[in-house]
């Protein structure tokens, strides 16, 4: 299946953690919801956190936002202004820039046996 939001596509291979998911109406005093990363409408992944730093960490933690990782020589290289536009993400705290990184924070997905169950089982149609 697939799901498109602002003409982003994404399928559920993009979804790191989906053990994470609050569904719309379960209890959430968190307020765990998706996040979709993209590179210019390119689909990185989606997370389930409570606000981006914790959806960044994740992502990164995933190695799924590797190609905005900055090498350490090239930090060394910088003035100080230019490494202070960096972003130090996931449990390592690595450099990252993240300028050209898009999100999109959805709405908690309603859950749906039958939908689910349609989707894994799907019926010949009649001819």
């Amino acid at each position: 299946m697939e799901a498109t939001v602002n003409e982003i596509k994404f399928t559920d291979k993009d979804i790191v953690d989906v053990e994470d998911c609050v569904y719309a109406g379960e209890f959430n005093p968190h307020n765990i919801h998706p996040f979709l990363f993209h590179d210019h409408g390119y689909v990185l992944c989606v997370v389930f956190a409570s606000h981006l730093q914790d959806a960044l960490d994740k992502a990164v933690d995933e190695d799924k936002l590797d190609r905005f990782q900055v090498d350490a020589k090239e930090v060394e290289a910088m003035t100080d202004a230019e490494a202070e536009e960096l972003s130090f993400l996931g449990n390592a705290g690595e450099p990252f820039d993240i300028e050209n990184l898009g999100f999109i924070e959805l709405s908690p997905p309603k859950r749906s046996w039958v939908a689910e169950w349609a989707a894994s089982n799907p019926q010949p149609q009649p001819a």
